[in-house]
C-alpha cells in the first residue's frame, strides 16, 4: 500500500540546533523552539490522516523537502520527519527501512514536505 502526505511549511532540522534546559543540577538537551513549533504544526496538519493503529511493519519512505531559506541538512530533515510522524503513521521510526529517492528542493513560493510511505 502507498500513502502520500504533504506537510506545509519549510522543514526544520532537529539535529542542527539544540538548546540546554537546566533546573538546578538537572540538565537536558532539547530541540530548538523553531523545530518544536514546526513539529507541532506538522503534527496538526496530519489530523485525520493518521493510521490507527500506526504501522508496525517495515516501511519505505521517500521525502521531497521543498525548503525556503538556507539549505538544510538532508539527514537532519529525514530525522525530523521520522520523529514527527512517529505514532501517527508508524509506531516507531526504527521501522523505516529506506529513504530511497529523498531530495532537497529550494522553493521560495510554496515550502512544504511531500512524504510517500510504502508498506
Amino acid at each position: 500500500m502507498t500513502l502520500e502526505l504533504t506537510i506545509p511549511g519549510s522543514i526544520k532540522s532537529k539535529k542542527n540546533s539544540k538548546r540546554i534546559f537546566a533546573r538546578g543540577k538537572f540538565k537536558k538537551v532539547l530541540p530548538s523552539k523553531a523545530y518544536e513549533n514546526w513539529e507541532g504544526e506538522a503534527r496538526r496538519s496530519m489530523w485525520g490522516k493518521a493510521i490507527i493503529p500506526p504501522l508496525e511493519c517495515p516501511v519505505h519512505v521517500e521525502a521531497h523537502f521543498y525548503y525556503k531559506g538556507p539549505r538544510p541538512d538532508l539527514s537532519g530533515c529525514m530525522e525530523s520527519i521520522a520523529d514527527c510522524l512517529e505514532g501517527i503513521i508508524w509506531a516507531n521510526d526504527g521501522l523505516i527501512e529506506s529513504w530511497d529517492g529523498s531530495r532537497l528542493h529550494h522553493e521560495l513560493e510554496n515550502p512544504r514536505t511531500v512524504v510517500t510511505v510504502k508498506w
